[in-house]
């Protein structure tokens, strides 16, 4: 590896933030998809959030993870 693509990868890793969010179902995924929903609207106010605070930086570059509620197990035969 070169010091040149080290550089361009650790200025990667700089700029990128991993959030998690949980209870998404089928449908607020597939908005997200689409570039719209309520998960996408939370994204935007959390980075906004972070860049308020002098967390984040202008080109920051998130990840996005989405976590499915387990469904519990309600009886005997499920």
């Amino acid at each position: 590896m070169t010091s040149d693509s080290y550089e361009k990868k650790m200025k990667q890793q700089a700029n990128t933030i991993i959030l998690e969010f949980s209870g998404g179902d089928s449908d607020d995924i597939r908005d997200l998809r689409r570039g719209e929903g309520k998960i996408f609207q939370r994204i935007g106010r959390t980075i906004a959030q972070l860049q308020e605070q002098g967390q984040a930086s202008e080109n920051v570059q998130p990840i996005i993870v989405i976590t499915k509620k387990k469904k519990s197990k309600k009886g005997l035969l499920d």
